[in-house]
């Protein structure tokens, strides 16, 4: 009995193997390629549109723009420059001795150097370019071009042109030129200033050696008016930040307020902001207090800022908030973003989840800052005021420094963020 059972499953084993030889089963598949995660990003620029100190705005003193190797090349009319553009402007030497116009700081250019001998019986255009900020003022601002060409050009800034002349001998003293009166072509911010300069060829026949080039310089004063505020303050556009300040004074008050205007732009993500203070260093200037300081109750090493020795950014108190018309004043309608004196605030700016507000991504938020050397008191669409009696002498000849740090963090899976609990690396 038991060599049977043996045989039975023999001869099923068998059946299954012939079975999975001889039948061909229907299938299909569907493949989802090339899956990825990628990592979202945040990068946050930050410009300094506007500043005032003690109701005094903050100008560009002066720019000056003129030939030299920042220039660019940016195309050809009939030359033989193969690109890629733009590339660099190069310095043209030795000057040939035709050339006698006579510009200070102007240095002659042109695509290359020398002209190619190809391009010397030919008419060739070439066109310069050269890109500046100003953050100035337009109205009262001076500005002054002087311009030399072997031979004619024409002057655009930001498309405008603001001068031409067609003639043969721009590059003598005689036919130099010189324009003025053309501050409405400029604006706040990047400007573009385009020079072209068409190379008249040189007869046939002529041997006479026939160069190109191009001498120019373009200054802007901004009639600064207040010069100590001046020599205090930086605007600047969108960027990293890197060496650039949003505060710079030595001499310091009782009562000396002002106000800024700082955007901040984030791309790819939506993210919470905040304006970090770190790094603070009081000092006492000198180390022991003056007689009007001790007279006020300063102690040095006791009884005075426990962040360090001097008082001074126990006084010197900020409001921020959501500058929504960019104008510096505090609207209707406009969310504050923090107060206090900078001794105690970790951050001075608050977008996060304690007032629901954040940086929507690819846009400009302008924040208001105004600040005061005394008791500040926003007053809603109107100036704020400043009270310098609350400062008293025990801050005298003391300094305060302090790093000021914008910091962006994303919103999404993040809803208990806040400022006050960044740590910076």
């Amino acid at each position: 009995m038991k060599k049977i059972i043996i045989s039975l499953v023999v001869i099923v084993a068998v059946a299954v193997v012939g079975v999975g030889a001889t039948i061909a089963l229907f299938s299909d598949t569907e493949t989802s390629a090339a899956n990825i995660f990628t990592a979202g990003s945040i990068d946050l620029k930050v410009d300094h549109t506007a500043q005032t100190y003690n109701g005094v705005d903050c100008k560009t003193c002066s720019v000056a723009v003129q030939s030299d190797t920042t220039n660019t090349v940016t195309g050809t009319i009939g030359g033989t420059d193969p690109g890629p553009w733009p590339h660099p402007a190069v310095l043209v030497s030795p000057i040939n001795s035709a050339w006698t116009a006579s510009i200070p700081g102007a240095q002659w250019i042109w695509w290359t150097n020398p002209t190619p001998e190809a391009e010397k019986g030919i008419d060739t255009t070439y066109t310069f370019e050269n890109t500046f900020v100003w953050m100035g003022p337009i109205s009262g601002a001076t500005l002054n071009l002087a311009t030399a060409a072997d031979n004619g050009y024409v002057v655009r800034l930001n498309g405008n042109i603001i001068g031409s002349d067609p003639a043969d001998q721009n590059y003598n003293l005689a036919g130099q030129d010189s324009y003025t009166g053309f501050s409405a072509a400029i604006v706040q911010g990047t400007n573009v200033l385009e020079i072209t300069v068409t190379n008249q060829l040189r007869p046939v026949g002529a041997t006479w050696d026939n160069p190109g080039g191009l001498l120019y310089r373009l200054t802007i004063d901004g009639d600064c008016g207040d010069e100590y505020f001046q020599n205090h303050c930086e605007l600047w556009q969108s960027t990293d930040l890197t060496d650039q300040t949003f505060f710079s004074f030595d001499d310091v008050k009782p009562g000396d307020y002002g106000t800024n205007v700082i955007s901040l732009h984030v791309s790819s993500n939506d993210a919470y902001a905040c304006f970090i203070v770190d790094n603070k260093d009081d000092q006492e200037n000198p180390a022991q207090p003056l007689a009007p300081e001790l007279a006020a109750g300063d102690v040095n090493g006791s009884g005075g800022n426990p962040l360090g020795n001097g008082e001074l950014s126990n006084y010197l108190n900020v409001f921020t908030w959501a500058d929504t018309n960019s104008n510096g004043v505090y609207n209707t309608g406009e969310t504050a973003l923090g107060s206090g004196p900078l001794s105690t605030l970790t951050s001075i700016m608050n977008m996060d989840s304690s007032n629901s507000q954040f940086l929507p991504t690819n846009t400009t938020q302008n924040i208001g800052l105004a600040w005061c050397a005394g008791t500040l008191t926003p007053n809603l669409d109107n100036p704020f005021s400043c009270n310098g009696a609350s400062m008293g002498n025990i801050a005298q000849s003391d300094s305060f420094t302090a790093d000021l740090t914008a910091y962006a963090e994303q919103v999404r899976n993040n809803g208990a963020f806040l400022c006050s609990g960044v740590t910076l690396p």
